[in-house]
Order: structure tokens, then C-alpha cells, then sequence
């Protein structure tokens, strides 16, 4: 991080500043397209498959099979 970054961390600021800056978060927050997108995309997701699929795979003879 720069020096004047850190600095920036320690600068006081006025409370016109910081009403700025909280509406700029709020409007970020506000965005419809974030949170309708991670719907979408978990509601497209299937269930996992049961552990009883994978109870016929062993990890041994895949490891075995890349070291040929």
C-alpha cells in the first residue's frame, strides 16, 4: 500500500464527505442486478448427488493411474 494510501486512512473528514459516501454505498446496495443474478444462478443448480455415487470411486487408483 502506498504511503498516502495509509495516510488517507487516518485523515479526518467532514460530514459532507461522509453523507457522499454513504449514499454512494447505499446506491451500490440498491443495484437489482446483484442480487437477482445469485438467484438465478443457485436457483439453476441442481441437488449434489447422494455419497452413494461416489462410494465406488477410489482415490488410490486415480492417484495410480496418473502416475503411468
Amino acid at each position: 500500500m502506498d504511503t498516502d494510501l495509509v495516510l488517507d486512512l487516518f485523515r479526518r473528514t467532514t460530514e459532507e464527505e461522509d453523507s457522499a459516501a454513504k449514499a454512494k454505498a447505499k446506491a451500490k446496495v440498491k443495484d437489482p442486478a446483484i442480487p437477482g443474478a445469485a438467484k438465478n444462478i443457485l436457483g439453476g443448480l441442481e441437488d449434489l448427488p447422494t455419497e452413494e455415487e461416489y462410494e465406488g470411486l477410489d482415490l488410490a487408483s486415480f492417484m495410480g493411474s496418473l502416475r503411468r
